[in-house]
């Protein structure tokens, strides 16, 4: 990844842990590719016939990630596992959500 690319990805994360969610919007459009792969994977990494999509599950992060306050991301690998555990998360709470429908609840 280029030096200028990964200082402007640094200031960003920096920008976010303070408080600015334009700069969370902005950091998640820099990564959006990379993030939408990544979600890809996680949802290929299960077992089970899942219906839900690499894109919705990415937005669903996005929203998730966006609304915590006080989140450390000192640099981009540490948000890209942050995104990875969130996504696990999602996808987890999908499944059982799916079975609980499944056997009569909700």
């Amino acid at each position: 990844m280029p030096l200028q690319r990964e200082s402007n990805l640094s200031a960003l994360m920096e920008a976010a842990e303070s408080g600015d969610s334009s700069a969370v919007d902005r950091l998640f459009t820099a990564l959006y590719s990379e993030l939408r792969r990544l979600g890809r994977r996680e949802l290929g990494r299960q077992n089970l016939p899942i219906t839900l999509g690499a894109t919705s599950l990415l937005h669903q992060a996005y929203l998730e990630i966006a609304d915590k306050d006080g989140t450390s991301f000192p640099d981009r690998a540490r948000f890209i596992a942050y995104a990875a555990r969130v996504m696990r998360g999602l996808i987890i709470d999908y499944v059982r959500s799916r079975h609980a429908q499944k056997r009569g609840g909700l």
